[in-house]
């Protein structure tokens, strides 16, 4: 039993590198786990590896099998072993992850045989590069200006223009049932009506953290 140590990078960006040890008697599928741990991607999407001659030029396929169950023809990654397609001293291979997407392309290379050692493998000898981002960052912005359709300003991004209009809408709905709004009517001196402001520490449109408040079913 032999341990493989294989040089893998980008094909796009040969300064981000790692180096991965595997067990000749284990399978593609494990040397598709630790790939996938070495660059930090996610293991959602279809793979691949080819063997492939001195020039990187695509050879056998083998593949990997998402579901065991799949009554499908080809070489699996799952079932089949490092050793039956590693034979050259400088063995070389592509790996291939997420063809419909980006499709991620890894040059592997052989640099060295070792004998077997009670070592847990496959394992990441060394890393050098940080690996780019499997996925664009599509996060939303915290905060965004208002906008003509009633948008609002707020840290976790965008909220309706209902719930932006929410204060105002709740005084109409006072008013309209001659339930009493932020003013109140009294007698003057000479007995006559005047609108008066409430004092508090409430605001229309809003209130403010201050005074202690109950919401009212409207």
């Amino acid at each position: 039993m032999s341990v493989y140590r294989f040089k893998i990078f980008f094909e796009d960006d040969e300064s981000v590198w790692r180096e991965i040890e595997i067990k000749s008697t284990q399978t593609f599928e494990d040397f598709h786990n630790v790939i996938q741990k070495a660059i930090g991607f996610d293991d959602a999407h279809p793979a691949s590896f080819y063997i492939s001659n001195d020039t990187w030029r695509k050879g056998k396929e083998i593949r990997l099998l998402r579901s065991r169950h799949a009554l499908q023809k080809g070489t699996w990654m799952h079932e089949t072993k490092m050793a039956v397609y590693v034979e050259d001293p400088h063995q070389k291979m592509i790996y291939e992850f997420d063809p419909d997407g980006p499709c991620w392309s890894i040059f592997i290379e052989l640099s060295k045989i070792l004998p077997d050692s009670p070592i847990d493998y496959p394992r990441i000898s060394k890393s050098v590069g940080t690996a780019p981002a499997q996925y664009k960052n599509t996060t939303p912005v915290d905060v965004v200006e208002d906008d003509e359709e009633g948008h609002v300003e707020e840290d976790d991004g965008y909220v309706s223009a209902t719930a932006a209009h929410f204060h105002e809408s709740e005084v109409e709905d006072h008013e309209e049932e001659g339930l009493p709004a932020m003013q109140t009517k009294a007698l003057n001196e000479n007995g006559e009506e005047v609108v008066a402001e409430e004092e508090g520490d409430g605001e229309v449109g809003g209130f403010e953290e201050e005074g202690d408040f109950e919401e009212e079913d409207i």
